[in-house]
């Protein structure tokens, strides 16, 4: 020991004391005090390190002294002093606090100083192991982990405040009880009675546990409990750790459910899914992934990526698989091969993955199953490329002018857009026992003279000319003498000899050939027989367009030739009958005579229209700029004895010679149905700033709502029952259509059809300069009148 030590000594002789703490070597400050309530004044002081008490108090107050002096200073030691024999009073010290005690008399120098020394060392340990306690129970007491201390009967003797939360209890309310409450069902507290009554002092055990909490809730649990053993290594219980996981257990059947869900997902999903690692190797496949490639999930798994790849498809992937390090998601068409050797063709739908820190652990697609859509977007393709060329064909078939023409294109058309590099067309002559060849391209010059005339009945000829089926001739091991020559004439490795037939009979027959192709596949053979069938319509499209110009020249000669000699009768009949009727003056007869002239007008009339309708339909429809007001004059002017009403109103339209008939045609209906009383009103009007209304009213009988739609037709009979041709209204609507304009029938009267009809068309009027894109092409004079 060293440096100065202050003694308080309460009570007994100082100078003894003092005396003895001299003798220790060490300088000593004693200070004295005689009565208690002093030495407790000063010892709260703080200045005293070491108390000594004589016992020789009266009243046996001992207890009380000590609890004054722990209370004033409780990390000061106390040593007390006793009488010889005391031995009880030192006891109760003891148990009061005291960390020593000495019977005077018998105490020295040294024993007093190792007294004071021991006493010293007790106090520090014993204040250490306070803080030590201390600083544990603050420990345990905020633990987010509950802490249970149970006895060996299954007694809980300790619990923190944590386990109180946990159970709903106040932990102090704890203590006491047995364990086995807070457990729910029979095997539940067997298995933790046994965990925590384990009797092993060296065995520690980790369990789960439901716990039943205060109300009636289960709190899932981890369990940590070890072995409490005393100081002879007898088992005195078991101390716990107790930490609530009811949300990560809760959490972690969420997340069980979600991959099962998932998982169920993925596993049914109709589409496969194929998940590669950082190496390119398969740590995941679904059942449909493997069924495409025709193999178990585990087959697969472990095995590079590109192994399942088809060799043209491996440099392109790789780069792609570069990718998906680079963060790029994409989607791509990939042919595979499957594990019996069949290519199957796949989208797939690529992503990269990434750890919790972002760095690259692999890709994950999706792959879909195309091969059908991509062989049926192959077939669509061939089909529209067959479709274009048929169409190139019909195209030619239809614009051609001769057969030649129509020969030519065809085969030119054929050869280019279907990759071909021969082409022949032969036509059979009249005597059908000959093919003469009318055009070819791409044919050597050796083999032309011979091949210029074919005799039909040859074979293979006739299979083609004769029997009119398609024949393909290929280079095969078993091809024979025959058509392996016409081959190597052509110098083609295939030529396919399509039959041309028009109205059921072979009239020819195209050849076309291949220098690469060693076969015709079977959409180009379908495409091929079509066109010859196209070619065929084509040819029969020219022999009855021949016939048919034939027969319309023959019948326009037979009509010119009967209109001309009909009108010749006709002429003659009226100058018979307008004699007849001036020598029979009046009466019965000349009534007849009259009838006989009316209907000899009458049939001149139909064959008018007729000569009309046939002008109209032969004849183009070439406009020019025409007067109105003269047309309508003249036409006025032809019907004298009828009262026909007309403001001359200069106007000019575009028609031709026959816009008369339009006036002759409605003017002649007015009066033939309104009888010689009629009164007709002719009359133009602006119409839309580039069109003249024309309206033609008469007061006759009028027209039913019924036939006002149906009376413009062909053949459709006047409004009176026996009267009209049904040819003059048709040839009103024609030509005005003709001329761009529209034709109705209205009620003079709104209303009151049977004051009579108003029938109104429209004419494209002729504007001024500038008015009308036509109009530039008008002569000087025209445009200045």
């Amino acid at each position: 020991m060293s440096g100065s030590l202050r003694v308080l000594l309460i009570g007994g002789h100082p100078d003894d004391v003092r005396e003895m703490l001299g003798e220790s070597g060490r300088e000593v400050a004693l200070i004295h005090c005689e009565r208690h309530e002093s030495g407790i004044a000063v010892v709260s002081r703080g200045d005293v390190e070491v108390v000594l008490l004589d016992l020789e108090l009266p009243g046996n107050r001992e207890t009380a002294l000590f609890d004054r002096l722990r209370e004033a200073a409780p990390d000061v030691p106390i040593i007390v002093l006793t009488a010889v024999g005391d031995e009880r009073a030192a006891l109760r010290a003891m148990q009061c606090g005291a960390q020593d005690y000495l019977v005077k008399g018998k105490t020295d120098a040294d024993l007093l100083s190792r007294a004071v020394r021991y006493a010293q060392e007790r106090m520090r340990a014993e204040r250490a192991l306070r803080n030590s306690e201390a600083m544990y129970r603050r420990l345990v007491e905020n633990l987010n982990e509950g802490v249970l201390a149970v006895d060996e009967d299954g007694i809980i003797t300790f619990a923190n405040p944590r386990m109180g939360e946990i159970l709903g209890y106040p932990a102090e309310r704890l203590p006491g009880s047995p364990v086995a409450r807070f457990f729910g069902t029979a095997d539940g507290t067997a298995s933790v009675a046994k965990n925590l009554s384990c009797r092993q002092t060296d065995l520690k055990q980790e369990f789960e546990q439901d716990l039943l909490a205060s109300d009636g809730k289960r709190i899932h649990a981890l369990v940590v409990s070890s072995p409490i053993a005393d100081d002879a290594g007898a088992f005195r219980g078991c101390l716990a750790g107790v930490l609530d996981i009811t949300g990560r257990k809760q959490a972690e059947e969420a997340l069980r459910q979600s991959e099962q869900k998932y998982r169920l997902v993925v596993e049914s999903l109709s589409e496969g899914i194929w998940v590669i690692d950082q190496d390119t190797l398969t740590s995941f496949v679904n059942p449909r992934m493997a069924e495409m490639l025709g193999y178990a999930p585990e087959e697969m798994i472990g095995k590079p990526f590109c192994s399942f790849l088809s060799p043209s498809c491996g440099a392109v992937i790789q780069d792609r698989l570069n990718r998906r390090r680079d963060g790029i998601r994409e989607q791509y068409e990939c042919e595979f091969v499957r594990k019996d050797g069949d290519s199957i063709t796949a989208l797939l739908i690529a992503s990269p993955f990434t750890d919790d820190s972002g760095e690259f652990r692999g890709s994950i697609a999706g792959v879909m199953d195309i091969t059908e859509r991509k062989q049926a977007e192959e077939e669509i393709r061939i089909r529209n490329e067959q479709l274009m060329v048929l169409n190139q064909i019909i195209s030619v078939s239809a614009t051609s002018l001769s057969l030649a023409e129509l020969l030519e294109e065809s085969l030119e058309k054929t050869l280019d857009l279907m990759g071909f590099h021969v082409g022949v067309v032969y036509m059979l002559d009249a005597e059908r026992k000959r093919a003469l060849l009318q055009y070819q391209r791409g044919v050597p010059p050796g083999c032309m003279s011979r091949n210029r005339v074919i005799k039909v009945h040859h074979w293979p000829f006739n299979f083609i000319f004769i029997a009119g089926q398609p024949r393909y001739i290929e280079r095969q091991p078993d091809l024979n003498s025959i058509e392996a020559d016409i081959l190597r004439e052509l110098e083609v490795s295939s030529l396919a000899c399509i039959p041309l037939i028009a109205e059921s009979v072979v009239v020819g027959a195209v050849y076309v050939g291949s220098k690469t192709k060693e076969s015709f596949s079977r959409e180009e053979r379908t495409l091929l027989e079509m066109i010859g069938k196209e070619i065929g319509s084509g040819i029969l499209k020219g022999m009855l367009h021949k016939k048919l110009e034939a027969a319309n020249r023959e019948a326009n000669l037979y009509l010119d030739i009967m209109t001309h000699d009909i009108k010749n009768v006709e002429n003659v009949a009226s100058l018979y009958a307008d004699l007849l009727i001036e020598m029979l003056g009046g009466g019965e007869a000349a009534l007849y005579a009259k009838k006989i002239r009316s209907s000899i007008r009458k049939s001149a009339e139909i064959l008018g229209n007729v000569t009309t309708i046939r002008r109209i339909h032969h004849d183009l429809p070439v406009t020019e700029p025409v007067d109105l007001d003269a047309v309508v004059r003249e036409e006025v002017a032809a019907f004298p004895d009828v009262a026909i009403e007309f403001e001359d109103t200069p106007r000019r339209v575009w028609a031709d010679d026959l816009l008369s008939e339009v006036f002759t045609n409605l003017i002649r209906n007015a009066v033939k149905f309104g009888g010689p009383g009629v009164r007709i009103t002719v009359k133009m009007e602006d119409y839309d700033g580039e069109n003249v209304l024309v309206s033609v009213e008469d007061t006759g009988p009028g027209i039913p709502d019924g036939m006002k739609e149906s009376i413009f037709h062909r053949f459709e009979r006047g409004w009176v029952a026996g009267c009209g041709d049904g040819l003059g209204l048709f040839i009103v609507r024609t030509l005005i259509e003709r001329y761009g304009g529209t034709v109705r029938v209205e009620d003079r009267v709104e209303g009151r059809p049977d004051l009579g009809a108003a029938f109104r068309f429209t004419l494209r009027e002729v504007l001024p300069a500038g008015g009308d894109e036509d109009a530039d092409e008008l002569p000087a004079e025209e445009e200045c009148r």
